[in-house]
């Protein structure tokens, strides 16, 4: 059986440093009887060829809602995502343009695998070619070529229930490669494995990102896995509040933060900051010796001395006199 090297199977472009997926603007409002929150608040960025862009946040944040509006599972109250080579708007595609794009563009990980239980890895692998309409001989040549790739070629002939967590992954990640995608998108995809085998699929990953130039956006709360990244993205409350490059530390963000200042000209002062200041609520801004300094404003001076204290009756609403212990309007008592 002939050998294919990774040139010939994935015919990849020499890196122009161009972006593959840009998001615009995304807002998304979860909207339950009358409860509405807002998950995501005006939120873009982009990813390049080749790049390893990783998002971090609290459970939350909005982390996993941006990525299944990138990857077109979900629609996002407003915003645009685009994808390179697709000509128009995602989030004005329907998802079965959606669904036919994204088979050749994305590849999708998350923690649970996809593999069909009474199917062997290879069939598996080679089902998702089937589906995107692949010829059956690209298929069997990337099939193959990408189970020796991921080192499990010997478990081509087992299914699903003979596997470890990490064969699993690993067949998960070959079935996900087969279409050649451009990104690879995935939701905490080592989250469910001992540490072990998760820097195993680590290792993958930069693997796959080095020899194939499939582009990553990550997202984790690991700091093992963070340390992989190009970039890492900081999202809190639904925005992105900072950049960080990957020699972070999860617990100490400050000291790598980069603060971002969106498209909607916003900037998030870190609550960690805000916590040392007692939590101003007001600063005045000054440029000096070509920095920005913020000063915390905790009075306005021109209010302090005009603030008058006033008692109403709660049943009528009208002033009741100082020292008054019935309303002379309605005859309340005033407490």
């Amino acid at each position: 059986m002939n050998n294919f090297t990774t040139d010939e199977i994935y015919q990849s472009e020499k890196s122009s440093n161009l972006p593959i997926l840009v998001a615009e603007d995304i807002i998304k409002i979860y909207r339950t009887g009358k409860i509405e929150t807002q998950a995501l608040r005006g939120v873009s960025f982009t990813i390049y060829e080749r790049e390893k862009l990783f998002l971090i946040g609290p459970s939350g944040s909005g982390k996993t809602t941006l990525v299944n509006i990138v990857a077109g599972n979900v629609k996002p109250t407003s915003g645009k995502v685009f994808w390179k080579d697709l000509l128009k708007d995602i989030t004005r595609s329907s998802f079965e343009e959606i669904i036919k794009a994204r088979r050749s563009f994305a590849g999708l990980i998350s923690q649970d695998t996809r593999l069909v239980s009474h199917l062997t890895v290879k069939e598996n692998v080679e089902l998702v070619g089937y589906y995107a309409n692949l010829p059956s001989s690209v298929i069997k040549q990337r099939s193959e070529f990408l189970l020796k790739f991921l080192g499990i070629w010997e478990k081509r002939n087992k299914k699903e229930d003979t596997l470890s967590g990490g064969e699993k992954k690993r067949a998960d990640i070959a079935a996900t490669l087969v279409t050649n995608p451009k990104v690879i998108i995935a939701d905490e995809p080592t989250g469910d494995l001992d540490v072990i085998t998760a820097n195993s699929i680590l290792d993958l990953f930069d693997k796959i990102n080095k020899k194939l130039h499939i582009a990553m956006l990550l997202c984790t709360h690991s700091q093992n896995v963070t340390t992989r990244a190009d970039r890492v993205l900081e999202i809190q409350d639904g925005i992105i509040i900072g950049q960080h490059e990957s020699n972070l530390h999860l617990r100490k963000l400050e000291q790598s933060r980069l603060l971002e200042i969106d498209r909607q000209e916003r900037i998030k002062i870190p609550e960690s900051i805000l916590d040392k200041l007692d939590n101003p609520k007001h600063f005045e801004i000054q440029i000096m010796d070509g920095k920005i300094v913020l000063n915390p404003i905790y009075k306005f001076k021109h209010f302090e001395n005009k603030v008058k204290k006033v008692i109403t009756c709660t049943i009528c609403g009208k002033l009741a006199k100082d020292n008054s212990d019935f309303c002379k309007y309605c005859g309340a008592t005033i407490s």
